[in-house]
């Protein structure tokens, strides 16, 4: 001010001295009255303020904090009795001189943007500073408000957004590019099959010919091997939605392991089953759950390297069907359990890393509880639970439209 004044100072001796004329005009009684309605007013407001989600802090032009509610308090970690203290200390980062010396009428746009705050967590908040014109000095505006506005779920939902259309239109991408790759492996799987005929008979040399159909065992072994990739890449992504029917799980299971026994016998694994001839039916997909067992299974064989016992139940439990597999292998080291639902996660080195999460993905579109337990050097048992027919619930096609039962289902 011209004459040096602080203008906070001669705002509330202004106020003051009007306050301490209308009181002489007062008696006891209506002072009392008087002072009791200011006081619930400042608690009806308080309460209101701190009542909002917005952070409301009104600061003067030195950044001196006079009201800070409690939503400002909790978005930006200002401890209690904070008043007196300078904004500045709690919301780094802004150039406060630009903002306040700048004509008030442009401060909502001048100040208006987004920051990111990391204490007390991070968060994203939008903020804006607005005169009080009520408190106008001569010398410049006194006091200012400024409002808090947390933007974090938003900007993380479009951040989320933003992910899952890059996602989406990477695995609509690589579907095409994975789709394109199998017609050629159908094409090599055939000549392949067809060189190693002609060869028996197109090299007269017995040991150079039984050289060569080793090496086109091992190329269509390979071939095999990227098939199976490429098959379980597209289960992986673009998973079949089942045509639910009643059937019972365990003779499902016991298909399997039928088709299986050649190869179970071969690596040298007893099989234990304990499968009841009749058991309640549940909703399913026989196509995706024979997959399923026939993954799991494999998996248990290629734990045993030399032999082992390799156990399948199923029985009623409660509201449930379940279904076990277990087996005698190495097992699963502790650090490696919490990744094995991961896509590509494999500790094989001719593993895709993509069976067990085919696996979950149409168990959980059967509505079926899936658990892992394992110890190293002892084994690793596949826990099943799929719902009665009375428990299963509705499936969601894409945009969440309930899914139509097969008319057998029903």
């Amino acid at each position: 001010m011209p004459d040096g004044t602080d203008p906070d100072m001669s705002t509330r001796d202004g106020f003051l001295d009007r306050l301490i004329e209308r009181l002489d005009r007062l008696d006891p009684v209506n002072v009392q009255t008087y002072l009791l309605k200011l006081v619930r007013e400042k608690g009806f407001l308080e309460a209101v303020f701190n009542s909002i989600h917005e952070g409301v802090i009104v600061i003067d032009r030195h950044l001196r904090i006079h009201y800070i509610n409690s939503a400002a308090c909790r978005l930006l970690g200002v401890p209690a009795g904070s008043e007196t203290q300078r904004l500045d200390k709690f919301l780094r980062g802004i150039d406060w001189l630009a903002i306040m010396e700048a004509d008030p009428e442009e401060w909502h746009r001048i100040s208006l943007r987004e920051i990111e705050v990391f204490y007390p967590e991070r968060r994203i908040l939008t903020f804006y500073v607005v005169p009080n014109p009520a408190l106008q000095h001569a010398d410049g505006i006194l006091t200012a408000t400024i409002i808090l506005h947390d933007v974090t779920r938003a900007s993380q939902d479009a951040e989320q957004h933003l992910q899952s259309q890059k996602v989406q239109a990477l695995t609509q991408l690589a579907a095409g590019v994975a789709h394109e790759i199998g017609n050629p492996l159908n094409s090599l799987t055939i000549h392949l099959q067809l060189l190693a005929r002609q060869v028996k008979s197109a090299i007269p040399d017995a040991a150079a010919a039984a050289e060569t159909a080793e090496l086109l065992d091992v190329a269509l072994h390979e071939v095999s091997r990227l098939d199976s990739i490429v098959s379980h890449f597209l289960h992986a992504i673009r998973p079949a939605m089942p045509q639910l029917a009643p059937l019972e799980v365990q003779e499902v299971l016991r298909e399997v392991l039928t088709f299986m026994s050649r190869e179970i016998a071969d690596r040298g694994v007893r099989l234990d089953t304990d499968l009841p001839e009749s058991l309640p039916h549940v909703l399913g997909d026989a196509n995706l759950l024979r997959q399923v067992f026939f993954n799991l299974t494999k998996n248990a064989l290629q734990a045993m390297t030399n032999g082992g016992v390799l156990a399948a139940s199923a029985r009623e439990a409660a509201d449930f069907i379940e279904v076990r597999l277990a087996d005698t292998g190495k097992g699963i080291p502790a650090e490696h359990l919490p990744h094995i639902m991961e896509p590509y996660y494999t500790t094989r080195e001719d593993g895709s890393g993509l069976g067990l999460l085919v696996v979950e993905r149409v168990l959980r579109n059967h509505a079926a509880e899936f658990a892992i337990e394992s110890t190293e050097g002892q084994g690793t048992a596949f826990t099943i639970r799929f719902p009665l027919r009375h428990r299963q619930a509705r499936l969601l096609e894409a945009g969440g439209t309930p899914a139509e039962p097969s008319p057998t289902g029903s």
